[in-house]
């Protein structure tokens, strides 16, 4: 199947300057958010055709060479497999609009490679957001209410302490030495490119564990039930969201915690 025109997947026109270029994207990502389409594979391609698109058309350089070259022009920028987590470049722009929970979405969307990678390029381990729905009366919904509820989470196993190692041993990878990435090179129409994918032996962590822990084999997290309250603001409508930060899964192996949606 041919890509759409990446002025068109964002609804702008080729003149358009970045500030309008950034709005029609936050707006796209806001609407096909898949924690606001669960289930929905619709909304996770165009989420993903989004952020492509958005990445190629904020970029003076990239967005010259599609201009001139059209898709041909772009995909040396890009891996083997096309557009990835790796070559996107806004993840700040996706921190405003979504806060820090939001690489893991991009990890389902886009594979492996995809988990939140820190300046220094290894994974950061972060937790899972954690979707909770509830049911409101139409008061509640009219003045607003505060609910005590129970929600399932992911914590740091207390046996090992969330270290996922059985002795507090970690080895340095041997395949990517401790960097948590890999690096190719490959010939293409525009000359000797060079891209950078996930370790596959360590899957970003850039450390080996080879004693686990007994308890959570080597997750370094256990499943586990805490109560939260939370402050319903009056008007809330239907399908309407409330970030919860600090609320979601702890990230494995100490990683860190994001958040939550209600």
């Amino acid at each position: 199947m041919a890509k759409r025109d990446y002025y068109e997947v964002l609804g702008v026109d080729k003149g358009a300057d970045e500030a309008s270029i950034k709005k029609a994207y936050r707006k796209l990502a806001m609407q096909y958010h898949p924690d606001k389409n669960p289930d929905n594979k619709e909304a996770e391609e165009k989420f993903k055709e989004a952020s492509e698109a958005y990445e190629v058309l904020s970029d003076k350089e990239k967005r010259q060479l599609y201009d001139q070259y059209g898709h041909a022009g772009v995909e040396s920028q890009f891996g083997a497999g096309g557009f990835s987590w790796e070559n996107f470049t806004h993840r700040g722009d996706l921190n405003d609009i979504f806060g820090d929970g939001f690489s893991s979405i991009f990890e389902t969307l886009f594979g492996g490679g995809f988990g939140g990678r820190s300046s220094g390029g290894r994974s950061s381990n972060r937790g899972e957001d954690l979707q909770i729905e509830l049911s409101l009366t139409l008061k509640e919904i009219a003045t607003g209410a505060e609910k005590k509820i129970k929600i399932g989470t992911k914590e740091a196993c207390d046996k090992c302490n969330g270290s996922g190692s059985a002795d507090g041993q970690v080895e340095s990878c041997s395949q990517c030495r401790g960097t948590g990435q890999v690096r190719q090179v490959r010939q293409s129409l525009f000359g000797q490119m060079q891209t950078v994918s996930e370790c596959p032996s360590c899957r970003g962590e850039g450390k080996i564990i080879k004693n686990k822990c007994p308890k959570c084999y080597g997750e370094g997290r256990m499943g586990s039930v805490k109560e939260i309250n939370v402050k319903i603001p009056a008007g809330v409508e239907e399908n309407q969201y409330i970030r919860l930060r600090g609320q979601g899964n702890i990230g494995p192996r100490g990683g860190s915690r994001v958040t939550s949606w209600c």
